[in-house]
């Protein structure tokens, strides 16, 4: 955990023998059009090489700073970098990045016994490495360049908080932190109550979950404001002692003393109003301090909030009062180590597909999600999804995309064989860069063979421990617009999600790719390195193993046969879209478990349903999705031909998984709410101000002004 990271570098710093502080800064040259784009350098005073930590190199320049103070008297530091220009390197940085403008500084700072075992050979010498233990960060803003020269390049930085009489609409900017007043001056929402301030649900006295609603009397004029669009201007909203009131019913009160600002200055305004939600049934129970009847509307003050109730969808969702049994499929696979050799694999089983129209649409935007359980009984190297046969980490091994158990190169007298098992699931995959990189360039642009760590192996092997991975591949939207045209020449975003996590990799400072996934026309272009002429691009779809090749770099079909490696867990349900999936698609695929009444589940989250993708999910299984595997398993064709496989439950046809080895269906379990959803008509973007004559600002970059 993060905390338990902070607790071992304060521990650290009270050793009796310490070890160096290495401070470490990554620039972001242009954080509004490239804010994924950084450079990485340290120092070189206690370590003259490149530096990585958490999976980022970061290079030698000789720097010099001061400043980096917290000062007593309340005045913000505005410390100094002073950088090296041999060559000329940062003058050529600040030309092409419009001399930092826009730029943000991240300094990091962490003991030289945490850093990443490859610093060194044969492991940390110091100590263990932790991804987790390091100083809190501090972040700067590019305040402005005091002087360049063919020596040094010097700059000065600002807190984000030092912005000197900047504004918008006369109010003072805050960071992270919203003083509108929620429902009144400044904050303009009038919609159904969406949660407490704290961010919880509304809940009843016995832990139930409460969904808003809003009923007219029905004594009320025809003509009167229907719920829940216009219930904040409703008069029969306001709360009456004399109403017999459900769960669920919203009211409002208002405010004696608080009144928000007219546009005539000689007329009082309204005044304040405040929403509550029934909790439990009552009658003439004041909502103001009745927390047993009645619960407060309120905001957590964070983007996150506005974000619920300013939408696309104008949907909120709420957990019913029920409790439902569901569940999902699943097929376990029992792929284990022989006992004799953990680097043979027993138990084999996978599912696997060479449809040319199942592969072939990965060669533009695509995603992938899949649900998998895998635990440490896993042999070496077993496969989870794999695009194309590879043995160890490496060209031409991993030509395109693979899920698996990690493996490393490693010489063992002259030879190169797989490494020892490790508890680490890893994505590989052929990014930018696929052809030759000169020397001089190599500590700049990264090679073209990716690795990026996902998450651990569960521990034995009955864990219900899931994860979701979704796998994005989008068009670069940071390339110059002159390659619109040209589609397939344009480097592309490659995006690895697991359980709602984004676990990308920062692309890094790279001064000729801006993408880190190779252009379609590079992956198709013959590779002038390989003696068999491979293309990076994917030959298979295959779930729950990796087909192995021997030879003397792991990878020689003519040579050599196949043996399979599979993991020790389960598939859950798997799908492929020939699109990028948004971010609502996204946390609407991680289905959070909500279960009332003090139920206790197995599962804190499950896959979501092809049948629940409805309403405005309706373009989950509409919008460019390709097939859609359920872990349903069955007869590929005629069951006279006794072929069985993973079943597509969305085409019915050309995309079954084909399975082999062993293999067998389960159900996994558990007990829901199910989602409710409300419409809740809003603007799509927020008009904060609530001054007389403005219109605001939105959270939105493309929002009208």
């Amino acid at each position: 955990m993060a905390a338990e990271g902070k607790n071992k570098v304060a521990r650290s710093l009270l050793d009796l023998q310490p070890t160096a502080i290495l401070e470490l800064f990554r620039v972001f040259p242009d954080k509004i059009k490239k804010p994924t784009l950084f450079l990485g350098f340290h120092g070189g005073s206690v370590y003259e090489k490149s530096i990585v930590w958490q999976g980022v190199e970061y290079l030698p320049l000789a720097i010099e700073t001061e400043g980096f103070d917290i000062l007593a008297d309340g005045k913000l530091a505005r410390p100094k970098i002073r950088v090296a220009n041999q060559n000329n390197i940062i003058t050529n940085f600040l030309q092409n990045n419009n001399d930092f403008k826009n730029a943000k500084i991240v300094r990091k700072r962490v003991s030289v016994k945490f850093i990443d075992d490859v610093n060194f050979e044969g492991g940390n010498p110091f100590g263990s490495a932790d991804s987790k233990a390091e100083l809190t960060d501090e972040t700067w803003l590019m305040g402005r360049k005091t002087q360049e020269s063919k020596i040094f390049v010097e700059f000065e930085l600002n807190s984000p908080l030092d912005l000197e009489s900047f504004s918008v609409n006369n109010r003072n900017i805050v960071s992270k932190f919203c003083y509108w007043q929620y429902r009144g001056e400044g904050c303009r929402y009038a919609g159904i109550p969406v949660e407490r301030a704290d961010g919880e649900p509304f809940l009843d006295p016995t832990g139930g979950p409460v969904v808003p609603k809003y009923r007219k009397p029905e004594n009320a004029d025809i003509n009167a404001p229907a719920s829940p669009i216009h219930f904040f201007d409703d008069p029969n909203a306001i709360w009456n002692a004399t109403k017999d009131y459900i769960k669920g019913d919203v009211a409002i009160t208002k405010s004696p003393t608080i009144f928000l600002p007219s546009t005539n200055p000689n007329v009082r305004g309204e005044p304040l109003k405040t929403v509550f939600v029934c909790v439990s049934g009552n009658k003439g129970q004041s909502p103001e301090g009745n927390p047993t009847y009645w619960q407060r509307d309120g905001c957590t003050k964070k983007l996150s909030a506005c974000r619920k109730r300013f939408n696309e969808n104008n949907l909120v969702s709420f957990a019913s009062d029920q409790n439902i049994q569901s569940g999902f499929n699943a097929i376990k696979i029992s792929g284990s180590s022989s006992e004799d050799n953990h680097l043979i694999p027993n138990h084999t089983g996978l599912f696997h597909s060479t449809e040319e129209g199942l592969t072939g649409h990965f060669t533009g935007e695509w995603t992938i999600m899949g649900w998998v359980n895998i635990n440490s009984n896993t042999p070496v190297g077993a496969g989870v999804l794999s695009t194309s046969p590879r043995d160890d980490l490496n060209w031409p091994n991993t030509q395109f995309l693979n899920i698996n158990s990690n493996t490393s190169l490693q010489g063992i007298e002259g030879k190169k064989t797989r490494g020892g098992k490790t508890n680490i699931i890893g994505a590989n995959y052929i990014g930018v860069n696929m052809e030759a990189i000169p020397t001089p360039m190599k500590t700049v642009i990264p090679p073209a063979f990716k690795k990026v760590n996902l998450h651990t192996e569960q521990n034995g092997g009955d864990s219900r421990e899931w994860v979701q991975y979704i796998i994005t591949n989008s068009l670069d939207t940071s390339i110059p617009s002159v390659t619109e045209t040209l589609p397939e020449q344009r480097d592309s975003l490659l995006s690895f999600i697991v359980n709602g996590v984004n676990k990308t990799p920062d692309r890094g400072f790279n001064l000729s790719n801006l993408g880190n996934f190779d252009s379609l026309t590079a992956r198709k272009a013959t590779n002038t390195h390989d003696p068999f002429g491979k293309k990076a691009l994917p030959q298979t779809f295959m779930l729950g193993a990796v087909e192995y090749y021997h030879g003397t770099e792991g990878y020689d079909p003519v040579q050599s046969e196949a043996y399979t490696t599979s993991m020790n867990g389960c598939l859950g349900p798997w799908a492929v879209w020939n699109r990028a999936v948004n971010q609502e698609e996204v946390n609407f695929l991680y289905k959070t478990l909500r279960t009332p009444n003090g139920v206790t589940n197995p599962l804190d989250f499950a896959p979501r349903h092809y049948y629940e993708c409805t309403g405005a999910y309706t373009g989950v299984t509409g919008n460019g999705l390709v097939a859609w595997w359920d872990a349903n398993t069955g007869y590929i064709g005629d069951p006279a031909d006794d072929v069985t496989g993973m079943l597509d439950i969305h085409t019915v046809g050309p995309y079954h998984l084909t399975g082999s080895g062993q293999f067998e269906g389960i159900q996994e379990t558990y007990f829901e709410a199910p989602q409710i959803f409300i419409s809740n008509p809003t603007p799509k973007f927020p008009r904060f101000g609530g001054f007389p004559g403005t219109d605001g600002f939105s959270y939105a970059r493309n929002a009208q002004m």
